[in-house]
């Protein structure tokens, strides 16, 4: 048996990894909104399946200056590691109130898992979708069932 090629640069590794349309599940729920969604841990499993094609991550908080304001954000590098190609994306964190901890590390989550979905490509799992999906399939089916009752109906 052959053995694969081992991605040579960024692009071929990002390429092999988006191939395998990996996506992260929805672990997470949201009582208020009565739905779910994707965990930072759950996202950060999805993007370590990048890791077999050399392709890691990493996510420091930082600053920046916009303007005249200084912005805390959070900085996903994606890295090729047998060639140190990288490619970076920031996220501004936003928080109701920064001087609380619990709510500036909200922030820093949320920021964290939609910079790493958005910087690997990728997506959460589609509940709604493939519901809607499923339900499509099921009045299909359902109408098709009605037209051929209609169909073999005989009248005397």
């Amino acid at each position: 048996m052959a053995e694969k090629k081992q991605p040579q640069n960024f692009d071929e590794a990002m390429l092999a990894f988006q191939m395998e349309a990996v996506s992260a599940t929805k672990g997470g729920s949201n009582p208020h909104f009565k739905s779910s969604y994707s965990t930072l841990e759950e996202v950060m499993s999805a993007a370590r399946e990048a890791n077999k094609y050399g392709l890691y991550f990493t996510q420091p908080l930082d600053l920046v200056t916009v303007g005249d304001q200084v912005v805390q954000v959070v900085r996903t590098t994606i890295i090729h590691a047998p060639t140190k190609e990288a490619r970076v994306s920031m996220c501004p964190i936003r928080s109701k109130d920064p001087s609380d901890p619990q709510k500036m590390g909200s922030g820093i989550t949320y920021a964290k898992r939609y910079s790493l979905q958005a910087a690997m490509g990728l997506p959460s799992e589609d509940d709604d979708g493939n519901a809607a999906a499923d339900k499509a399939v099921k009045s299909k089916v359902q109408k098709m069932h009605e037209e051929k009752k209609q169909e073999t109906k005989v009248d005397f």
